[in-house]
């Protein structure tokens, strides 16, 4: 099963060197952005409900990695969702940007020395409510 992980993996990137690469706009280069951070978060509740410690900490490199720069890539994309308020709506990004950094680091300390499970999904459960809050306020988001 790895030897197939692994030579797929070897494989992928081959299939798509011939291909010329697009230019993203801001919503989308966004939308990829969130996909990832939504695949990094999935790996770590995967990790968290079978107990696996590498799929928490491959999670948090993933969220750690697409989080790092997230204003400096995604600033005018943010602001398109506030035009009555960009300023706030940069603000807050940049609020629940150092917020999610500070909970991946808790978690990753955590989950490394103090082996502390129930702060794991604390820190887990906090950087799901940073998402919330900013797709609530900010893109307006509402039940249907």
């Amino acid at each position: 099963m790895k030897k197939l992980i692994l030579t797929l993996c070897m494989i992928t990137p081959l299939l798509f060197a011939g291909e010329t690469q697009t230019v993203k706009t801001p919503d989308k280069a966004l939308q990829n952005t969130m996909i990832t951070l939504s695949e990094g978060l999935m790996r770590v509740q995967q990790g968290i409900l079978y107990n696996k410690k590498e799929e928490v900490l491959a999670g948090i490199r993933m969220l750690k990695r697409t989080e790092e720069g997230f204003l400096t890539r995604h600033g005018e994309a943010l602001q398109k969702y506030m035009p009555e308020n960009p300023k706030f709506a940069l603000s807050m990004a940049k609020l629940s940007e150092a917020n999610i950094e500070s909970y991946t680091r808790e978690i990753r300390s955590d989950i490394l020395s103090k082996k502390d499970y129930e702060r794991v999904t604390t820190g887990y459960t906090k950087i799901i409510n940073e998402c919330f809050k900013c797709h609530q306020q900010l893109r307006r988001w509402e039940w249907r």
